[in-house]
């Protein structure tokens, strides 16, 4: 008599549908992330390398450049090695892998301060920007990317895909971010940027752990015999996701308000912003309504919109004018001052 099939559950269609490793796959798989774990010289000069091209490339606006330092930035390594670890329920591995992840934000925090400190009252760009607002996006587009990482690394066949991983987990510029910020008096992105970093660091190694436990490697998240300090890692982390998506949530919402920022225009440096306040503040005739770059082109220069109450001498024109030049330290700057006349004020009633 034929025995009836057997019903197959949600969970084992879904490992049935991820290849398994075979043990010479598995073998050479924790070899080759557990180099990544061990940090030494080469990962703290590549380290150095990257957060300096990040630094540079923020400061500048320069996405091509920043785009080079989410390449060449060897955080990805131990971030996968410690998803491994929970895995594997390997404690040494993943207490090395944050060993040296943690040095190598220490190296990535100390560069940005560092050009951020020699780079005082710079423009903000639109890559600082960009990463100055997360939302719970950047938290998915982390998980996918360590998902991504951990598969390409276990598939050898893709791990062509891993140079785009780099580009998307983005884990470098929100941490450069960080030290730029602070030493420029933007506490605002520089509390956001660290958010968007812990959540990357976070999403990566769940992520990573996800997948490893769906390509068969030994697991031990889910068993009955879960080790007490990976039941502990995996419950923080959980933990440490929750209280990060708060502000994430609150981004969104505040961008559903506001919408997508798009700027028409640019901010200018804050020493043309206090020279200029200074003088408006002694005109008790003038208010400012703008004062702002419409591109980061050189030539389109610096538009300076006022309110009067009446109109003004073209020596006030000239004054504002050299005032920006030389607070922008350009004397051949273009500057364009326009002037709106209040009207009077009239009571219908």
């Amino acid at each position: 008599m034929d025995k009836a099939p057997t019903k197959t559950s949600l969970k084992e269609r879904i490992y049935n549908f991820f290849p398994t490793l075979d043990r010479d796959e598995r073998k050479d798989l924790v070899n080759r992330i557990g180099l990544g774990a061990e940090g030494g010289v080469d990962f703290i000069v590549m380290m150095l390398l990257a957060a300096t091209l990040a630094s540079l490339g923020l400061l500048q606006g320069s996405t091509a450049v920043v785009i080079g330092a989410m390449l060449v930035a060897p955080l990805m390594g131990p971030l996968v090695a410690a998803g491994l670890a929970l895995t594997q329920g390997n404690f040494k591995l993943f207490r090395s892998a944050l060993s040296v992840c943690g040095t190598g934000v220490l190296i990535g925090l100390g560069a940005s301060l560092l050009f951020g400190i020699t780079n005082p009252g710079f423009e903000v760009s639109m890559e600082v920007e960009a990463r100055g607002k997360p939302d719970v996006l950047d938290l998915v587009i982390a998980l996918a990317s360590g998902m991504v990482a951990a598969y390409a690394m276990g598939r050898p066949n893709v791990s062509g895909t891993l140079a785009g991983v780099a580009i998307a987990a983005a884990l470098l510029p929100p941490l450069a971010v960080i030290g730029i910020g602070l030493t420029n008096g933007e506490l605002i992105i520089a509390v956001n940027a660290a958010v968007l970093f812990a959540t990357n660091l976070v999403a990566i190694i769940l992520g990573a752990a996800l997948i490893f436990r769906l390509l068969g490697i030994h697991a031990a998240v889910g068993e009955s015999n879960v080790t007490p300090w990976v039941r502990k890692a995996v419950m923080s982390l959980a933990l440490l996701t929750v209280i990060l998506t708060t502000p994430l949530l609150l981004n969104v919402v505040e961008k559903g308000r506001e919408g997508q920022p798009r700027p028409a225009i640019y901010p200018t440096s804050p020493a043309v912003r206090h020279a200029v306040w200074d003088y408006v503040n002694n005109r008790p005739d003038l208010n400012m309504i703008s004062l702002a770059r419409h591109s980061v082109e050189p030539d389109t220069g610096i538009t300076l919109l006022l309110t009067s109450t009446g109109p003004i001498r073209s020596s006030v024109r000239n004054e504002l004018i050299q005032i920006v030049r030389r607070a922008r330290g350009d004397e051949n700057a273009v500057v364009r001052v326009f002037t709106l006349v209040e009207a009077p004020y009239i009571d219908l009633y």
